[in-house]
């Protein structure tokens, strides 16, 4: 048996960044009396993905902000989104609650007190200011409109009604923290597509099991994926990286191939794809060679395993050469062909790791795909499709590079449709 609940002037589905970002927006900017908007969440407590994000120091924007850094069916989406609540203003906006950040490599942003719980205990703290409505562990089982008002029928028989929606539910990363398809699902009940969401910023599972032996190993590399055709015959390849890679127990990770994810984790499903990685960004083959003959000239009882330990981590350099190129390691390099030197050096500058599967969503950073942007107003967030409607963060087919893009988004247009949902009760004021 359902109970019917008061009409709320908005209700937010979704208790991440942007829903309660646009629910403080909305209440803060309309003066409206306690309990008038509303939180769903269907987890225990808000914010729970904020908490890990960053590795839990929470990157919260970047000093770089724009569409080159975005990605979807039309990452241009974003332009009008970030130009009406920009980096600079998110931090100032968070400045003026007392946090403070330092910018780190690559543009990052970071509280100072490195915990990302500085970020969700602020946030929260504002939500009680302003007298938003939270229930916790609910999610919707049907939605409905009827004669201009939502009516949202919550997992434990509540009726729910209200004259504006944020759908602001996330993607379905860290299904272990509590990622459910409900924001798609609401989102095709009013006509919207929602392109296939698949993990992005995520590590993959390769073919090579020899390279398994370089478990722990980290290295900076110029990194990229070329898709290649039942013959091997290279059909596009990506652009080019310069970051670290992190050898694992099923392959490759770390943020040059989170990076790369974006373009091969889709293709995978039709192409074969082969990672490359080039040991010594910034050097030619030629230099490399060069550099590895000096070496070993003026060293040459040493042996080849562990010729080049001082320019390479040894067990890096050992794995590739005993598993990949299946040398004896112990043999001095005195000993070493020409031709053996230089097939030493392409592994070095040119390793391919052909690509087997991307991680699942349980380890990916972010979901690339989402509800189709082209019905939905960039300026509001409000559906093209059903007045009053509006999304909001990573539920869209919208997602960012590393550093701090997701965030920023997700909290510039939850902004947005925050303050587009309560327009008409400001102009009443």
């Amino acid at each position: 048996m359902s109970t019917v609940d008061f009409v709320r002037r908005v209700i937010i589905i979704g208790g991440g960044p942007a829903g309660m970002f646009a629910a403080i927006s909305a209440a803060k900017e309309s003066g409206l009396p306690p309990r008038s908007i509303l939180i769903l969440d269907a987890n225990i407590k808000l914010g729970r993905k904020l908490g890990v994000t960053g590795d839990g120091r929470c990157n919260i924007t970047n000093a770089k902000m724009s569409s080159e850094f975005f990605h979807g069916k039309n990452p241009k989406f974003v332009n009008s989104v970030l130009g009406r609540f920009s980096n600079e203003d998110l931090l100032g906006y968070f400045n003026g609650l007392g946090v403070e950040f330092r910018e780190e490599e690559k543009g990052r942003f970071i509280p100072v007190t490195d915990q990302a719980s500085t970020i969700t205990d602020n946030i929260i703290e504002e939500l009680v200011r302003y007298g938003v409505e939270v229930r916790l562990n609910t999610r919707i089982a049907s939605i409905r409109k009827e004669d201009g008002v939502f009516i949202a029928k919550a997992n434990d028989g509540l009726e729910l009604r209200s004259h504006k929606v944020v759908v602001a539910t996330g993607g379905l990363t860290y299904p272990q923290l509590g990622s459910f398809p409900d924001g798609y699902t609401i989102a095709k009940t009013f006509g919207h597509e929602v392109v296939d969401p698949v993990p992005c910023l995520v590590g993959f599972e390769t073919h090579e099991k020899g390279l398994f032996d370089l478990q722990g190993v980290q290295a900076k590399a110029r990194a990229w994926i070329e898709l290649r055709d039942a013959n091997s015959k290279t059909r596009s390849s990506s652009p080019e990286v310069t970051d670290e890679v992190m050898f694992t127990h099923y392959g490759v990770s770390g943020p040059a191939v989170f990076s790369l994810s974006i373009f091969a984790v889709r293709q995978l499903k039709t192409n074969s794809a082969v990672l490359i990685l080039d040991f010594f960004p910034g050097l030619s083959v030629e230099e490399v060679d060069k550099k590895i003959l000096s070496i070993w000239e003026t060293n040459p009882s040493r042996t080849l395993g562990n010729s080049l330990i001082g320019i390479l981590p040894k067990k890096h350099v050992q794995v590739i050469m005993r598993n990949v190129l299946q040398l004896d390691i112990d043999i001095p390099v005195a000993n070493v062909s020409k031709a053996v030197r230089q097939g030493i050096v392409k592994a070095l500058t040119h390793l391919e790791i052909r690509l087997k599967a991307s991680r699942s969503f349980k380890e990916a950073q972010v979901t690339d795909g989402g509800i189709d942007t082209e019905k939905v107003d960039p300026r509001t967030m409000e559906s093209k499709l059903c007045p009053g409607l509006f999304f909001a963060g990573e539920v869209l087919d919208i997602h960012g590079d590393c550093g701090g893009y997701n965030l920023q988004f997700a909290f510039s247009s939850g902004r947005a449709a925050g303050l587009a949902a309560i327009q008409g009760d400001r102009e009443k004021q």
